[in-house]
C-alpha cells in the first residue's frame, strides 16, 4: 500500500498491449539509536490490459492505493548500476481514496500470460 508518485500512462508493449506503470512510494520506519527513523522505498508496479486502462483513467499522483501482484526480477545486460532489476505485476489494484475513483479493480484479462492468474509464496504485499 503506498501513493502514486506520478500519474500512471497507458503505454503499449512492443506486441501491442496495453499496460501502465505506477511508480508507488512506500514508507517504512525503524527505531535508530536515539530516535525514531523513516525511509521511503519506491516500487514499479506493472498492470496490463483493462486494469491498466482502468488505472490510467482513475488514478492521479498522491492517490493511496492497495496492489496485490507477483514480485518478478530479470537481468539488464550492460548495466553500470544492479545487474538484476525487480517490479510488481499487479493482478489487484484498490483505489483508497483517488479523488477520480474509489472501488476495487480486478485484472480481468492477462494479456502476457494466458495462464489463470493464481497466488504464489512470491506474492508481494507492499506495506
Amino acid at each position: 500500500m503506498g501513493h502514486l508518485g506520478r500519474t500512471p500512462e497507458l503505454q503499449l508493449s512492443k506486441a501491442g498491449k496495453p499496460y501502465a506503470r505506477l511508480s508507488l512510494a512506500t514508507n517504512r520506519w525503524w527505531n535508530g539509536t536515539e530516535e525514531k527513523k523513516e525511509a521511503t522505498d519506491w516500487h514499479s508496479v506493472f498492470v496490463w490490459g483493462t486494469l491498466a486502462e482502468r488505472c490510467v483513467n482513475s488514478l492521479q499522483v498522491g492517490a493511496l492505493v492497495f496492489v496485490e501482484g507477483s514480485l518478478t526480477y530479470w537481468q539488464v545486460a550492460n548495466s553500470s548500476e544492479s545487474p538484476y532489476k525487480n517490479a510488481v505485476h499487479g493482478h489487484e489494484v484498490r483505489f483508497l481514496n483517488s479523488p477520480k475513483a474509489s472501488g476495487v479493480l480486478l485484472e480481468s484479462e492477462n494479456l502476457d500470460n494466458p495462464e489463470d492468474a493464481r497466488n504464489h509464496n512470491a506474492v508481494a504485499h507492499l506495506s
